[in-house]
């Protein structure tokens, strides 16, 4: 079905889908043993860990400003590049990280050259794909960085199992270098020609917030992202030292969710678009809510599966239609720079949950509490998105309406 939906998209898009999946294979190698590797490899206490991680916020939210303001002024193409070509670098001097100190230099270098490149690759989308197809597009790229995602927590596996984790990151920093090249052989600058170069500057970017329906919509995503973070920092080291899942087995979780993405993602968008979008990111939040909240009944490898495709599930339904909506709400002219401030929003709320996470994992007494705690805010915040569908209105709530409506105009 994904190739299907492939032959109608231009190239450039496929480029950017094939480019996911290698992205994402560096990615899977390594996330899944991050927060691991900070503490058993390293040796941090787990606030240090929860500050580490915290630091990719610090670094990324401005990024994410100025790579999509950057997009808008200087293209699409030269954002991605510089941002791939450099995190090849940032993630293999992972391998020398051995204190405190150099971790979050890292992090800070990692994080800032890494964010620069989601709000160029997204308005890129955005410029090339028809509003029409922008949910089965996103999907599609969704699909493509599962595809990684389940190859590369399996070969983490395999490394991690004959060598260490301190290994996993010469071989991301390889794979990333190998979707550059990529990436400057066959991409081609997207941006509309008859676009002026916006000014890059503070105002320029906190206009932004006048955008109303657009402000709640990032900060309800934001919720999602601060509980969702839990998944990469806190699940990690909760699953080892309190259900004593090995470290190596871990990553097949991270293979497990994937393949679910893979299998259901397009399915699932099809029939998404023919509901609200309100509707669609509440239910969506509401069903990953559910699935972090029963994690707190989970005792083996098995349970904590369940959890997870629970959890994928309402993961799948909410990133069906989110990043369609974002494209729909962001002018020509100052795509890059809704693309940028939607992710600075959604990166804060995942570097405060990050912060929050750790630092609950290591002064509660019973950390399994964690799980009902982050389970309660998710649901709770699905109220937010009735004030969305108020605010954005029919035609960002419903725009197949519209569609139907000037499909049935006389001509």
């Amino acid at each position: 079905m994904v190739l299907d939906d492939l032959k109608s998209f231009p190239r450039t898009f496929k480029v950017l889908v094939v480019s996911a999946l290698i992205e994402n294979m560096a990615f899977g190698l390594i996330i899944p043993y991050l927060a691991l590797y900070i503490t058993i490899d390293i040796g941090l206490e787990e606030w240090k860990a929860g500050v580490a991680l915290a630091g990719y916020t610090v670094a990324g939210v401005p990024s994410m400003i100025i790579g999509g303001m950057l997009a808008d002024k200087a293209g699409r193409r030269p954002v991605l590049l510089a941002s791939l070509g450099l995190m090849s670098i940032t993630i293999f001097m992972y391998f020398f990280a051995n204190s405190f100190l150099t971790l979050l230099l890292l992090v800070f270098a990692d994080s800032f050259v890494g964010s620069m490149y989601m709000p160029a690759a997204n308005a890129m989308i955005a410029d090339i794909v028809k509003p029409v197809d922008r949910p089965r597009a996103y999907s599609a790229l969704r699909v493509a960085w599962n595809v990684g995602i389940i190859f590369g927590p399996v070969l983490g596996w395999l490394i991690v199992s004959a060598h260490s984790i301190r290994v996993l990151f010469v071989f991301g920093g390889l794979i990333l270098a190998c979707a550059f090249v990529l990436n400057f052989v066959f991409i081609r600058e997207t941006r509309p020609d008859k676009m002026e170069s916006a000014a890059i500057t503070f105002r320029a970017v906190m206009s932004v917030r006048r955008d109303r329906p657009f402000l709640i919509l990032c900060s309800l995503s934001a919720v999602f992202w601060f509980f969702f973070a839990q998944w990469i920092s806190v699940l990690p080291v909760y699953a080892f030292e309190t259900l004593g899942i090995g470290e190596a087995d871990f990553g097949l979780l991270f293979a497990l969710s994937a393949i679910l993405v893979v299998t259901l993602q397009m399915w699932v968008t099809s029939q998404m678009i023919k509901f609200r979008r309100s509707a669609v990111l509440a239910s969506g939040q509401l069903v990953a809510s559910l699935g972090f909240a029963i994690i707190f009944l989970a005792t083996d490898l098995l349970t904590l599966s369940g959890c997870i495709a629970v959890m994928t599930m309402g993961e799948i339904l909410y990133m069906s239609i989110v990043s369609a909506v974002i494209a729909d709400m962001s002018p020509e002219k100052k795509r890059g720079i809704y693309m940028g401030f939607s992710g600075m929003i959604q990166q804060m709320g995942s570097g405060l949950g990050f912060l929050v996470g750790m630092y609950l994992l290591g002064v509660l007494t019973d950390p399994s509490v964690i799980w009902l705690l982050f389970g309660a805010v998710g649901a709770a915040s699905c109220l937010g998105y009735i004030f969305f569908a108020r605010s954005a209105g029919p035609s960002i709530d419903r725009p197949e309406d519209d569609a139907k409506k000037d499909s049935r105009a006389p001509a």
